[in-house]
């Protein structure tokens, strides 16, 4: 059994009981170590998914075996299963097989804040280890197409081999960096090493963090701030810009938070950013309130206070007159929370001011 370490994330200030309660349950939490497992004959599914005599591997992907979030073992055990029983013995789905070692760092669930924050900390554990360029990286080929995983790999001189889409592999030797057990769960000394080696490659200018930003969503179009046109209006009087992500390479969006001393932003992907901010900066997290109480696990506070930033959080609601609607549905949908999460929210400005009031 590995060691577990565990983690006390601070609550968050100034929180009605019911929200502060969401938080007192999540901390602390365990975690271990992340180690690199070497396996001989193992499957490998498109997705990253590893089977190795017949077992889904933990370390593979998240939430396999986890009292935090649901469980995802048998699902992806059975989805797995199916593609190696095919792709060996069948004609429908293409194998490669490599008689190189082979390293994979990617796994089932994949946006950007997964890249940064679960993938690439693995790649960090690979090459500490020395395994390049003796071993190669697999990765799935439909990962060319996306700048900003290109645009990281570019400033590491790393032998890649691209599996092509809808393949599976096969692996004489595989080295599998483990990933974290659950989505919300970083061990702090790998955040802050994998932030450090990230910066030293990528960052441009080391500049002290003086900036505000204000991250909008308008672009994206799905869980958006519906008074945003006012919360800006509060926010650029107090030296706050606004800025979306998407118009910003890997290295830009280092440079951003590096320079970033207080960052607002709605979760979604774009807030893993947060990530390269110095520590001792602040985030402020805006929540969709109603799906915080079905299903939210915080991630972003527990990354926060892994990196060390100053974390605090602003509990919206829904808007319109579809908040009730939306929570109802929630409760008689159980974990099925896509109409949830995916709502607009209305920040309260007076709340939001008040908030941000000691950090400017």
């Amino acid at each position: 059994m590995p060691h577990l370490h565990a983690i006390q994330v601070p609550i968050p200030p100034d929180l009605e009981a019911k929200n502060q309660a969401l938080f007192e349950s999540r901390t602390p939490y365990s975690i271990p170590k992340p180690a690199i497992k070497r396996l001989q004959g193992a499957f490998i599914s498109y997705e990253g998914l590893v089977l190795h005599h017949g077992q889904l591997v933990k370390g593979c992907a998240f939430n396999l075996d986890s009292k935090q979030d649901k469980s995802f073992y048998r699902p992806f055990w059975k989805l797995a299963f199916e593609q190696w029983a095919v792709a060996k013995f069948g004609k429908s789905l293409p194998a490669q097989h490599y008689h190189k070692p082979l390293v994979v760092i990617h796994s089932k669930w994949f946006n950007y804040a997964f890249w940064i924050n679960g993938y690439l900390p693995r790649l960090r554990m690979a090459m500490q280890e020395g395994l390049f360029p003796e071993a190669v990286l697999l990765l799935p080929e439909t990962f060319r197409q996306i700048p900003y995983v290109m645009q990281a790999l570019q400033a590491f001189d790393l032998p890649i081999e691209w599996l092509p889409e809808g393949h599976q592999a096969f692996a004489k030797t595989l080295y599998l960096p483990e990933c974290r057990p659950y989505t919300a769960a970083f061990f702090p000394p790998q955040m802050q090493d994998t932030r450090q080696w990230l910066k030293d490659h990528h960052l441009l200018q080391n500049k002290p963090p003086t900036r505000r930003i204000y991250l909008t969503r308008k672009q994206r179009g799905l869980r958006c701030v519906e008074n945003e046109n006012e919360v800006l209006e509060l926010l650029k009087p107090l030296g706050f810009e606004c800025i979306s992500f998407e118009n910003l390479s890997f290295a830009q969006q280092i440079q951003t938070m590096h320079e970033t001393q207080t960052f607002v932003s709605l979760h979604g992907a774009g807030a893993a950013n947060l990530m390269f901010m110095q520590s001792g900066s602040q985030f402020l997290e805006l929540i969709n309130g109603p799906y915080a109480h079905t299903e939210y696990t915080f991630p972003f506070w527990k990354l926060a206070h892994a990196v060390q930033v100053h974390y605090q959080a602003q509990f919206c609601p829904i808007a319109g007159d579809q908040s009730k609607l939306a929570l109802d549905y929630g409760k008689r949908q159980g974990k099925d929370t896509d109409f949830l999460v995916n709502q607009n929210v209305v920040v309260n400005l007076q709340e939001l001011e008040r908030r941000l009031q000691p950090w400017v």
